[in-house]
């Protein structure tokens, strides 16, 4: 075999861990601790759902708390300043529990509550802030329409997307609906299959949790189980419901912690940049513990772009990916993280420190924990919500200045020696992986340390380096 290709090694650095300050890391907003049945305050509990930036007001949902102790929505000025109650759910009609983050199109916020209306099976609703109106959209009543969405809406011109997870024992099994703005025309666009009781397989996924994207007229979404497998499927449908294919299903993943090739259970929904679709998985990946993924629309190929290691990059990811320019930023339920397109460079931006009782059971600390709601990027600047912690126990509202972030590259060297290559890195934190392909699964050189020397046994070889 000859090597006169050796000049199609290619050696790659995923950047390192970042000086851990809080310098830029703010806390915007602490939530108060509710009290009494149910559990009562004046400005929500446990903000599940991400925020959604309109001009300059940072607008979400909680839910627990309220006067009521159903849930509020908010909002509050990006600085952080006028913090506003703008309605709290009552249960009875309006909903209760809003889990998913809002929509805003001009003055008016459209979102979903997981329980509660008139049928307690959740709704669709629409608050006009210039009118301080509230309005009930749609009640779902546990047919073939859904029950409990957890995932936000989809805007487009006039019509609103959705779906609802399902159960395992029916009668429904997940759905994908359509309602117009003004409440008009619902319509169930697709219901997914029953799941098998020994594996939670089907045709089409079950379980949804995750917010559609459209681009043109396809809808793009997940599903955390079923499909061939019973881990997951990603799926394409025409905005209309004509045609609906599992675009990919997730493969099986065993043991503990589940692991597999690319990732299992994906619960964030996906994001597009240019061609290709980026999500996360929370199971899966060739340690166990979650993956953010791509898929290439126009080559039908699915890879995994990075593997978290359950190390200082924590594990299962569970909100949607922000995409700007080439860096998709996301978060695991104690970091936040900024990972380039192309996946050769990784930072954990932030890590939220553990929590502690504060007497009563609730964790507290002092930025906040769990911030699976995902985030929302203005400028230079990403915005959460984080469903526990905070100095109160019931979580708060964040900013992240991505221009102050200090970030310490970690540079991986490669020389070429007689019959081998040489591999340096400077960072014990770090360990070398390697891969026939770049888009193949890049695993552990056994027992490398720096300098490393590699064998050359192929036409060619990429090598990386992961956070321990």
């Amino acid at each position: 075999m000859r090597y006169a290709a050796v000049v199609a090694f290619l050696a790659f650095g995923l950047l390192g861990l970042p000086a851990q300050t809080t310098t830029n890391f703010l806390v915007l907003h602490t939530f108060t601790a509710p009290s009494g049945s149910p559990s009562a305050n004046s400005d929500g509990a446990s903000p599940f759902a991400g925020l959604v930036l309109n001009g300059q007001t940072l607008y979400g949902t909680t839910a627990d708390g309220g006067s009521a102790g159903f849930g509020t929505i908010f909002q509050m000025n990006t600085d952080g300043s006028n913090f506003l109650t703008l309605y709290n759910f009552t249960d009875a009609n309006d909903g209760a529990t809003s889990m998913a983050p809002l929509v805003a199109a001009g003055g008016v916020l459209y979102g979903t509550t997981s329980a509660g209306g008139s049928d307690s099976f959740g709704t669709v609703f629409a608050y006009d802030t210039s009118a301080s109106n509230f309005s009930t959209l749609y009640t779902f009543t546990n047919g073939v329409d859904g029950t409990g969405p957890v995932a936000g809406l989809l805007l487009s011109g006039s019509n609103l997307y959705g779906t609802t997870p399902g159960k395992f024992l029916g009668p429904n099994y997940g759905t994908v609906f359509t309602i117009n703005t003004n409440g008009s025309n619902f319509s169930v666009l697709h219901n997914f299959s029953a799941p098998s009781s020994l594996h939670y397989t089907n045709s089409d996924g079950f379980l949804l949790s995750g917010p559609l994207f459209l681009s043109g007229s396809t809808l793009y979404g997940v599903a955390t189980d079923g499909g061939a497998n019973g881990d997951g499927t990603l799926f394409s449908m025409a905005s209309d419901g004509s045609t609906f294919g599992p675009t990919y299903d997730f493969a099986a993943a065993a043991g503990f912690p589940l692991s597999n090739g690319g990732g299992a259970d994906p619960q964030g929904g996906v994001v597009l940049s240019g061609a290709t679709l980026f999500g996360t998985a929370y199971d899966g990946g060739s340690n166990g513990w979650g993956t953010v993924y791509q898929y290439d629309i126009d080559s039908a190929v699915f890879s995994p772009l990075y593997t978290f290691t359950a190390g200082p990059d924590y594990e299962s990811p569970q909100g949607p990916l922000v995409v700007s320019g080439n860096m998709l930023y996301g978060t695991t339920p104690a970091t936040i993280f900024g990972l380039s397109t192309n996946g050769t460079e990784f930072t954990n931006l932030f890590s939220f420190p553990s929590t502690t009782s504060d007497g009563s059971g609730n964790p507290t600390n002092a930025t906040g924990f769990d911030p699976n709601g995902g985030l929302v990027q203005a400028g230079q600047t990403l915005y959460g919500t984080t469903q526990s912690g905070g100095s109160n126990g019931f979580g708060t509202i964040f900013a992240f200045n991505l221009s102050t972030a200090a970030i310490i590259a970690i540079p991986l060297t490669i020389q070429q020696a007689p019959g081998a290559v040489i591999l340096t890195w400077n960072s014990t934190a770090f360990s070398l992986q390697s891969a026939p392909m770049l888009s193949g699964t890049f695993t552990n050189v056994p027992g490398a340390t720096s300098p490393c020397t590699n064998a050359l046994t192929a036409s060619q070889m990429y090598f990386r380096l992961q956070a321990n």
